[in-house]
């Protein structure tokens, strides 16, 4: 079979259509003044979702410096994974530290020399064009701290639903609410330098805790920005029983009670 004609011909062709729908044109001075990610991952018994996580972020076409997974000491056969794609990755890199969630990703932020600081969950899966989009948007907006569009994977309409609720909330409430997901923050690394990291002592809230200290030296945006990640917790405790205890804990994170806020019964799954 023989090849399309005149393939010169085509960049011409193209501009119509994409002054008509106006397509972004990414060019390789874009790409190359864009920030540089290192990406942060506290684990704790994730041997089933961090290989698939790994793989979509080695697969970006906006590549990350580094992927830092800050271990909190799983038995499960997560550290040999993490170990055995950093063998192949040099730009995977392994940390065994304290457990704790802040304190994993307080460790793994100490390793980091990026310029953006990606913290996300073991579970989450990015689509190949996410860091790109996230550069780009950082070069437009010059965030200081912000959080992705999340998605459920599971089929549950009430999941679904449940998430497309929050990212609704989260980005109304951007200029004055200032909340996010712990599905994954993305935080200027001095500004993250600044405010002196997650605050260990929380166990819970501890994410919007961060967005509210870095959003006093910079702007917080809710990215429009799809990043999949699981409803594990909604299937584990269940879809109503879930929703009634964050209906529950709204309030003190809205008014930021965060001595409070650690009277609840939040542990990992």
């Amino acid at each position: 079979m023989s090849g399309p004609k005149n393939l010169t011909a085509w960049p011409a062709r193209a501009q119509p259509l994409r002054r008509k729908f106006r397509i972004p044109k990414l060019s390789v001075m874009k790409l190359k003044a864009s920030p540089i990610f290192s990406i942060i991952i506290p684990t704790l018994r994730e041997a089933a979702n961090i290989g698939p996580l790994l793989e979509s972020l080695l697969s970006q076409s906006h590549a990350p410096l580094e992927i830092i997974v800050a271990d909190g000491g799983s038995e499960d056969g997560t550290l040999e994974i993490v170990q055995a794609y950093a063998r192949e990755h040099p730009q995977v890199l392994v940390l065994v530290c304290e457990r704790g969630t802040s304190r994993q990703r307080n460790a793994g932020a100490g390793l980091a020399t990026g310029d953006l600081l990606v913290f996300m969950d073991a579970d989450d899966r990015s689509p190949r064009d996410f860091l790109l989009k996230v550069a780009l948007s950082y070069r437009r907006l010059r965030f200081a701290v912000a959080c992705p569009w999340f998605t459920a994977r599971e089929p549950e309409l009430s999941i679904r639903a449940a998430y497309f609720g929050f990212n609704v909330l989260f980005w109304l409430g951007q200029g004055w609410l200032r909340m996010g997901s712990g599905v994954c923050v993305i935080v200027e690394r001095k500004v993250f330098e600044k405010i002196g990291g997650f605050d260990d002592a929380l166990h819970l809230g501890e994410d919007i805790h961060l967005i509210r200290r870095a959003s006093r030296l910079g702007l917080h945006r809710h990215l429009l920005i799809r990043l999949g990640t699981s409803g594990r917790r909604y299937q584990a405790q269940g879809f109503w029983k879930l929703s009634l205890f964050y209906l529950k804990i709204t309030p003190l994170l809205v008014l930021g009670l965060w001595k409070y806020l650690q009277r609840e019964d939040y542990a990992p799954l």
